[in-house]
């Protein structure tokens, strides 16, 4: 059964919870089939030599399932790399620890445009999602921001090294 714009269920998530794994910016995990989808599902499509009509039947998926498998993660992790301005490139850390006076927003989306869901108070320590593959997602500028498990939830915290830090006693 192809699944396209529109259509809902655990089916729409579980292909969101693949194509975040093979490094596309999915946002929250959601049973909704919406445009943001239907434009990351062309561009696999576009990636891979398919039909670009933003439909995933049975060739689009069977490509997805032979990327998903091809994927080798790695057995040790280190510490993120920062980037000169301070900007971590990967989050494949176990617990943050926020190092603003001030609180962190957590959001419902990766970018400023998301609304505020909760402030993390500063000191506190957050734990990276265990669904995300890709911790860290970039906003619409390209600004990473870090994945977290926050009241039993998805939320998006800015990954600067101003506002976290990895927790290296865990």
């Amino acid at each position: 059964m192809a699944l396209q714009q529109g259509d809902t269920g655990s089916q729409v998530e579980q292909l969101q919870r693949q194509l975040e794994k093979l490094g596309y910016n999915v946002g929250r995990f959601n049973p909704n089939f919406g445009p943001l989808l239907e434009e990351i599902v062309k561009a696999f499509q576009a990636e891979s030599g398919l039909t670009v009509d933003g439909v995933v039947g049975e060739q689009t998926q069977t490509a997805i399932d032979r990327a998903v498998a091809g994927i080798t993660l790695p057995t040790r992790v280190s510490p993120p790399p920062v980037s000169p301005s301070g900007d971590f490139t990967t989050g494949n850390w176990p617990e943050w620890r926020i190092v603003t006076q001030g609180g962190l927003n957590a959001r419902s989306g990766p970018g400023f445009e998301f609304p505020v869901e909760t402030t993390l108070p500063g000191g506190s320590l957050v734990t990276r999602h265990p669904d995300y593959t890709n911790p860290v997602q970039g906003d619409r500028t390209g600004k990473p921001w870090l994945v977290i498990t926050n009241q039993g939830t998805a939320q998006f915290i800015r990954a600067n090294n101003k506002f976290i830090e990895p927790d290296i006693q865990s």
